[in-house]
This record gives structure tokens, C-alpha cells and sequence, in this order.
């Protein structure tokens, strides 16, 4: 089993435990750290193409709420079975309140390369912006929606 440092830099503003660190994966006892190199390079892209730049337009790193989901923690919490997530290609973003996690959608929507932007929220009330990038960036759809 290959074990990744989770202080790997990723960019400026992340580190890879960052990406990785899981509040659902520790109440479950569920190992997140990502087992396949590939993994980290596609964080990495993430983290370089969109993360990084939204980071540095808001004038400090932004608060991520999911990276990597391993595919055991994906299945115990009966998520998408082909999520972005598990090949480190996506990650929520945290925002303080809804004007800003719209900003933050338009500016994302109308400056980068993404493959998906979504302005989400859970049945409680949060809400996140959900972010994707591809590792071969010709296959980016520019999917985004808006509620």
C-alpha cells in the first residue's frame, strides 16, 4: 500500500492532506488517503487549473469541504458511483454565504477551464460550489448549473 504524505505541496495554497481529510472518512474509520499516484496528479491539476486561481482572486485559499473520496467511502455514504471525486478530479468548495459562492461561480464560469461547475446544497441547508477538472483537458465539458 503506497502512503502519500498528506503535506505534499499541491500549489501555493494547498497541501494534499487538504484534498484528502474527510470529517465522514474519520467518523467512519475510513482510510481517504489516496492509494494510485495518478490521484495526486489529477489533485494536483485541480488545485493548478481552478483552486489555485479562484484562491488568488479572492485574495486567500479557499476552504475545500471534499477532494478526493476514496471509492469505500463513496460507497458507504451511497454517493455516485462514477463521481469525479475518487480520481481526484473534483472537489467542494466552502463559501461564508450565498452571494459570495455566487460570485465565485461566475468568476470560475466566465475565467477557467473546468470541467464542471455546480452551486450545490444538501438537504440541511449548505451549501458548496462543486468543481471538476479533467486530466486531459481537451475532454473539459464546461457542464455548470444554477439554482
Amino acid at each position: 500500500m503506497k502512503t502519500f504524505n498528506p503535506n505534499t505541496q499541491l500549489t501555493q495554497d494547498f497541501l494534499l492532506g487538504q484534498l484528502t481529510d474527510n470529517e465522514t472518512a474519520r467518523r467512519l474509520g475510513i482510510d481517504n488517503t489516496p492509494q494510485q499516484w495518478e490521484v495526486v496528479v489529477h489533485l494536483r491539476q485541480l488545485c493548478r487549473e481552478v483552486l489555485q486561481p479562484l484562491s488568488d482572486h479572492v485574495g486567500h485559499a479557499v476552504q475545500i469541504r471534499n477532494g478526493y473520496l476514496s471509492e469505500l467511502l463513496l460507497e458507504r455514504t451511497r454517493n455516485v458511483g462514477n463521481s469525479l471525486h475518487q480520481y481526484g478530479c473534483a472537489a467542494d468548495v466552502e463559501f461564508p454565504d450565498l452571494d459570495t459562492g455566487r460570485s465565485w461561480y461566475f468568476w470560475i464560469v466566465n475565467h477557467l477551464d473546468f470541467d464542471q461547475c455546480f452551486l450545490e446544497h444538501g438537504r440541511l441547508g449548505a451549501c458548496w460550489l462543486h468543481v471538476s477538472y479533467r486530466p486531459d483537458y481537451h475532454d473539459n465539458r464546461h457542464q455548470c448549473w444554477f439554482w
